[in-house]
């Protein structure tokens, strides 16, 4: 089963993602950590990434796209995969679609109201680049003391916000005209989100089984 989360910034899909790897041995393959991987590896791709990383910009399709098609080449042949915010914009599901075109869509559906109010309080690890809820104050994995991320103002958000109505909305209405769309309303406990996830996606496991049976 090879899934894509994707959703507004604040989502929860860092946090569901480790609840379905702690429960269902998933694979979690992020986005950003493979731009991290590569800087890590001292590949010729690193210094240009960490140059987009460092500015917080989104990278352009030839230097994303080299990125994309290694993980996906790694990856697509583990059984059971969550590939994380891989698709935000055309080109993205461009190349998704090239090289793994068998996957669902977890959409976490949440107002953009509800991400402004998460993004602002939430908490950053400057080392890993990953984030965290409002009240955690260190990485539950290394003890990493937690801090602020610097664009989490209100300004920068909002910007973040937009992007993803104008570039990443669009394509979700695509992906769901493709019958790849598994919704799951985000505006809700951690625990029933997680509930609504196990139900939606074993329904839809059983359901694309009984088409190929």
């Amino acid at each position: 089963m090879h899934i894509v989360f994707t959703g507004i910034q604040g989502c929860g899909k860092w946090t569901q993602g480790r609840l379905l790897q702690e429960k269902y041995d998933f694979k979690i393959v992020e986005m950003w950590g493979q731009f991290r991987k590569e800087i890590k590896s001292w590949s010729e791709l690193w210094t240009e990434i960490k140059k987009v990383i460092d500015a917080w910009f989104l990278v352009n399709d030839e230097l994303g796209g080299q990125v994309m098609k290694k993980a996906i080449e790694e990856f697509k042949w583990f059984e059971w995969v969550i590939f994380d915010a891989f698709i935000r914009i055309d080109w993205n599901k461009r190349i998704f679609d090239s090289y793994l075109s068998d996957y669902k869509v977890v959409f976490f559906n949440l107002p953009e109201e509800k991400s402004k109010a998460r993004l602002l309080w939430r908490m950053y690890n400057d080392t890993t680049w990953e984030t965290f809820m409002a009240w955690t104050t260190h990485d539950p994995e290394t003890w990493e003391e937690l801090v602020k991320r610097k664009d989490d103002n209100e300004e920068a958000i909002l910007k973040r916000i937009s992007q993803y109505v104008e570039n990443t909305l669009p394509l979700v209405e695509e992906q769901r005209k493709e019958w790849r769309i598994i919704e799951i309303n985000a505006d809700q406990p951690i625990e029933d989100v997680f509930a609504e996830i196990e139900e939606k996606l074993w329904l839809s496991k059983e359901e694309s089984q009984k088409l190929l049976d």
